[in-house]
């Protein structure tokens, strides 16, 4: 019999926690020829969702549950989640059913008879989405596949059910600063896309602001591509020439022509672009310094407070 690990980060789950896995369980029950295990990582909530996560794993042998010392970040959950799996397919889902569990079937088919390694999602349109975070999205994509080396189709998301190999592969990357959208496409591997349209979510509220998504999006730049440090070297060329021709210009009509060219605006003008130009490149620079420091710290990625993996180690070796 097959198994399959479902990695559930979870922040601030307690209204939808116990509602998802009923759901869950729903279509686990409709596949009797595998063995599903849940993995509910708890990235520091400030509610109760560990308390819920203890009531499920009592009341349900097959799941088991991390608990961060305090919120890592989904990144973070996601990683701690995948370094606990032992199972020949993985999934990574969220906790909001706006993953749909009932795509199971579909990612097992395309993992075991049509040959993939991987079996991704992404949404085509999404119920009560703004305008504007659509726009910015879709900029972001555009972006990060033409900036970097990875690439992702339009609404790319992190659920996805992917082979023992491919989990493998993904935990030797050990960064801290991490991007899974672009670690996933990173490490290669076949990989089948499956369209789906999502809702809101019925229970809890969502944790994303758009400064988080504008940050999540930084982030999937600069982990992934050197691209904005060479564009402030071009422009820097391209200002000295500019420079260049300017000044060149000046001399000319001065020397030659007797003309005066007035130099209060013009100054102004020139020290004002420049110093923009300045803090904008030194911004560039320290987002990659500051990602350079920050491994060179060679933190852990995240911290374990509580596990229910204990127990069962601890089990293990008192039957020895």
């Amino acid at each position: 019999m097959k198994t399959i690990d479902l990695v559930v980060p979870c922040y601030n789950e307690e209204a939808g926690l116990e509602h998802f896995v009923l759901e869950t369980n729903k279509v686990i029950d409709s596949l009797p020829d595998y063995s599903f295990r849940y993995i509910l990582v708890n990235d520091g909530s400030r509610d109760k969702t560990y308390l819920v996560m203890k009531k499920l794993a009592k009341q349900f042998s097959n799941i088991k549950y991390i608990c961060f010392s305090r919120n890592f970040g989904k990144e973070a959950a996601m990683y701690a989640g995948l370094q606990h799996t032992t199972a020949d397919y993985v999934v990574v889902m969220d906790a909001d059913l706006q993953h749909p569990p009932e795509i199971f079937p579909q990612m097992i088919m395309a993992l075991e008879n049509e040959g993939y390694d991987c079996c991704a999602t992404k949404r085509d349109e999404r119920e009560g989405e703004s305008k504007f975070r659509g726009i910015f999205s879709k900029l972001f994509f555009k972006l990060s596949n033409k900036l970097t080396d990875v690439k992702n189709p339009y609404g790319a998301m992190d659920y996805r059910m992917m082979t023992r190999q491919m989990v493998d592969s993904i935990l030797e990357l050990g960064e801290v600063q991490r991007f899974s959208k672009g670690i996933f496409s990173w490490v290669g591997f076949n990989t089948k896309w499956v369209s789906f349209k999502t809702v809101d979510r019925q229970l809890g509220t969502t944790t994303w602001k758009f400064s988080s998504l504008f940050k999540y999006a930084l982030d999937g730049i600069t982990c992934f591509s050197v691209a904005p440090l060479r564009f402030t070297a071009v422009m820097g060329g391209v200002i000295f020439l500019i420079s260049l021709i300017y000044i060149l210009i000046t001399l000319i009509q001065t020397l030659f022509f007797g003309i005066t060219t007035p130099g209060y605006v013009t100054t102004l003008c020139a020290v004002l672009f420049l110093g923009g130009i300045t803090e904008m490149s030194i911004g560039i620079l320290g987002e990659y310094i500051g990602r350079i420091y920050m491994e060179s710290k060679d933190r852990p990625i995240y911290i374990t407070k509580y596990s229910n993996f204990e127990e069962e180690n601890n089990e293990e070796e008192d039957s020895e």
